[in-house]
């Protein structure tokens, strides 16, 4: 068997539906949080006003809680083509370990952005100010952050860096 982690819209848009999954359940990245370093110039944000969007980063001592969907291993090569052609050069998968949520621990391959739209160098502020000034193609990025926070929310999942950055992007939550 195979398996895939997801941590963003992976998660929650059905796809693993049409590639004939065996299984989904809750599971934690260990040693990684998501984090809106990923800039968007073009779905929800431009090269003048771009989106932070999601991602992951190192961070010790932690773990980021999501999905990881089982396929068969004849799937293999169209899951992985799939996935590259979804997420896209930049954010290659990493076969990385992952612990489900009876303890198990499987290889699972995971999407981490490596292009170079990264924000880096900004406060915590700066980076959620930066979501009020922001549309691109799929629309505005305060709509991209509240999806996210409100579909972790809905799958039960508790990301205080996700939430608390809602906060700051949208006082008025």
């Amino acid at each position: 068997m195979m398996w895939v982690f997801g941590y963003g819209s992976l998660m929650w848009d059905s796809w693993e539906t049409q590639h004939g999954f065996t299984r989904r359940v809750v599971a934690d990245l260990p040693g990684y949080c998501r984090v809106f370093n990923k800039a968007s110039v073009k779905n929800w944000g431009t090269k003048s006003t771009p989106c932070p969007t999601l991602n992951l980063t190192k961070v010790v001592g932690s773990a980021c809680k999501g999905i990881a969907f089982e396929f068969p291993d004849a799937r293999k090569t169209e899951i992985l083509a799939y996935l590259e052609e979804r997420e896209g050069k930049a954010f290659p998968l990493h076969e990385m370990s992952v612990r489900l949520e009876d303890h198990t621990e499987v290889s699972a391959f995971v999407p981490l952005y490596e292009g170079r739209n990264l924000i880096e160098g900004k406060t915590l502020e700066e980076v959620a100010a930066m979501v009020a000034a922001a549309s691109g193609t799929d629309g505005a990025c305060v709509a991209y952050v509240k999806g996210i926070a409100e579909k972790l929310v809905a799958l039960g999942i508790d990301d205080p860096v996700v939430s608390d950055f809602w906060i700051k992007a949208n006082p008025r939550a």
